[in-house]
């Protein structure tokens, strides 16, 4: 199905409008009664096709995104046995690039480097246009090189651009200087 039709906009439709759109059906869904999940887990897999592959047309890449949604759904919640036994039920002539980058991204979680550069290399070679391949790639490249400085400055931004790992040492920093404080 095609994500733009999920979330109710026209192809090409801006991440601002794709943002609205999300958290309006989002709350809708919520709200209604009944057993919506399965209503949820397609917005859901339509709004990550749309983030994170890009806003210039519906395509196979958004398409899979689709395919692969409670895989993604799975990865969100941290639940990594139950994403990995979905994925290994796709037989090995249908593994495409994103399954073999949702893969890695559980080898990845359960820190299995060498394992998760190699899912991630392949996705980058069914797809090498793909920056979200790209930068789990090159992430766990500089992990295993022992290069953390690289991990850090990808790591999350805030609406602020604070990154979130400078932020949790600035935060604790100003912890320990209290408590110090407080114990002289």
């Amino acid at each position: 199905m095609n994500p733009y039709q999920v979330l109710g906009l026209e192809e090409g439709a801006s991440p601002e409008q794709v943002n609205r759109a999300y958290k309006e059906k989002m709350a809708f869904y919520a709200s209604a009664d009944g057993d919506n999940s399965a209503a949820i887990e397609q917005l859901n897999a339509a709004y990550d096709a749309l983030m994170y592959h890009g806003q210039s047309s519906y395509n196979a890449t958004a398409a899979d995104s689709i395919k692969y949604g409670d895989v993604r759904a799975k990865l969100r919640e941290e639940r990594y046995e139950d994403a990995e036994t979905i994925l290994d039920g796709v037989p090995i002539s249908s593994r495409d690039a994103e399954w073999y980058f949702l893969k890695g991204k559980i080898l990845h979680a359960r820190g299995w480097l060498e394992e998760a550069a190699e899912h991630y290399g392949k996705a980058v070679q069914f797809e090498p246009n793909n920056q979200e391949y790209a930068e789990a790639y090159n992430s766990v490249k500089a992990k295993r090189s022992g290069d953390f400085r690289n991990d850090w400055r990808q790591s999350n931004e805030d609406e602020s651009g604070c990154t979130g790992s400078l932020c949790k040492l600035c935060t604790a920093l100003a912890c320990c200087d209290c408590l110090c404080s407080f114990f002289r």
